[in-house]
């Protein structure tokens, strides 16, 4: 499997009687389940303002637990294989055949980000055992999480992937600090911070919590990523949230801590920092279950497209950096849809040579290139942009077949290749495209 937007899919039709398996027993009264709109659509509707208004820390046990099952377990999944298609299509994290997959989920709720990688691996052609510890200051939340995952095994089964779930009820500051029986289980091939640091001290001053969350991040990496695995970093897509996310970024990569594997393509300062109005963040076309429909309607959120921002860090070094392009090679992720007007197509783009651009190919020169046709690119796709010189794609194992590109490109009369992209921002009549990695389509 070398195709990173195969690898996320929303939950099937199954998973509904499993989560209806869970919910039914919960509480007193008639028996829940997900069909249950009436009364489901106010709780989702409460969970989805606790959250967006920063008012869940410290209340996650008085959040509605039925409507994170119902609703956010199913929204989530996805979240945490998109995050992680990358490193299961690039081979980068694999289950060993020797041995299980060693996952720490750190304030992972109901273990949604674990399923997602779970689920990412078993796309990928994956089999054997995961071996996950789900760890959460929400009691209550981790009975919920080992519920899911015997109603799972018992609806589903254990193919191709065997996920053993271990919850431990603890605050992230205790794992930090030392003080957990997670530390012992350390190393870790894939640590997880699903949608945790937006929690933490949302209130405090912004360069106090950023330094505060420098060191948590720093920290976890030292005490429990192995040093060949990733840490996964999970957040919405909310501007604020995001841009404080990039902040991190460029401080645990100052640090020296780890290094940047997706989605960025460079380790300079995060470009969007510069644009107050900026932030990059995914909006994938990966649309929620159909059950889960009438509860989105219900609570006025949507159910189209899956929106999150993310950060995969390692210790290895390892990263989707092709090297040198060349003189006349732009290699860049996509962090924008396409923006069309008259008589243009433009799309923003962070390099791999850390800078962020506004290119533009003119309705006139559609045609004339090689490759794939520039309105097919997608936010989130990794792309070369290439003159006749140079040899496209550059991405490697992650390459797409089906979208890449054949060679050729533009010259000049003094047979020089003509730069891909000019000092304006204007792609070449003639230039080469190749989709090394492609984002999710319809």
């Amino acid at each position: 499997m070398d195709r990173p937007q195969a690898l996320v899919r929303p939950l099937e039709a199954q998973w509904q009687g499993v989560l209806d398996d869970v919910l039914r027993p919960m509480r007193g009264g008639p028996p829940l389940t997900t069909k249950d709109v009436a009364r489901l659509g106010p709780k989702v509707a409460e969970l989805s303002r606790a959250y967006n208004q920063a008012e869940a820390e410290g209340r996650r046990t008085k959040l509605p637990l039925e409507a994170r099952i119902a609703f956010s377990f199913p929204r989530d999944v996805p979240k945490g294989a998109a995050a992680a298609r990358e490193l299961v299509a690039s081979g980068a994290v694999k289950v060993p055949a020797d041995r299980p997959l060693r996952v720490l989920d750190l304030g992972a709720g109901l273990g949604a980000m674990t399923w997602g990688l779970v689920r990412a691996l078993a796309a990928s052609g994956a089999v054997g055992q995961v071996d996950a510890v789900l760890v959460d200051e929400d009691a209550e939340a981790l009975e919920a999480a080992r519920a899911i995952g015997r109603a799972a095994r018992a609806v589903l089964g254990t193919a191709p992937i065997d996920l053993r779930l271990a919850t431990e009820v603890r605050s992230l500051g205790a794992v930090s600090s030392g003080a957990s029986a997670v530390e012992a289980r350390a190393p870790y091939d894939v640590v997880i911070l699903g949608q945790v640091l937006s929690e933490i001290d949302p209130r405090a001053d912004p360069a106090t919590r950023l330094e505060r969350q420098a060191a948590l991040v720093t920290d976890v990496l030292d005490r429990t990523v192995a040093p060949d695995g990733a840490l996964v970093i999970v957040e919405p897509a909310l501007r604020e949230r995001t841009r404080h996310l990039h902040a991190l970024r460029d401080r645990v990569l100052a640090g020296g801590a780890a290094t940047v594997f997706a989605p960025c393509l460079h380790a300079a300062t995060c470009p969007m920092l510069a644009v107050e109005t900026e932030w990059c963040h995914e909006d994938l076309p990966v649309d929620l279950p159909p059950w889960t429909v009438p509860l989105a309607r219900a609570a006025g959120l949507r159910w189209q497209g899956l929106t999150f921002s993310y950060l995969v860090l390692r210790k290895d070094g390892r990263t989707q950096a092709a090297g040198a392009a060349g003189d006349h090679a732009v290699r860049f992720r996509a962090v924008s849809d396409l923006l069309r007007s008259k008589g243009k197509i433009e799309l923003f783009i962070c390099r791999e040579d850390g800078l962020r651009q506004r290119i533009r190919r003119l309705d006139r020169d559609a045609g004339g290139g090689r490759g794939v046709p520039f309105e097919d690119l997608r936010r989130g796709d990794v792309v070369t942009l290439s003159s006749a010189a140079e040899t496209a794609p550059l991405g490697g194992a992650l390459a797409t077949p089906a979208v890449e590109a054949s060679a050729g490109g533009d010259t000049r009369a003094d047979d020089a290749p003509a730069p891909p992209i000019d000092e304006r921002g204007r792609v070449s009549a003639k230039a080469n495209v190749a989709i090394d990695v492609a984002a999710a389509r319809k």
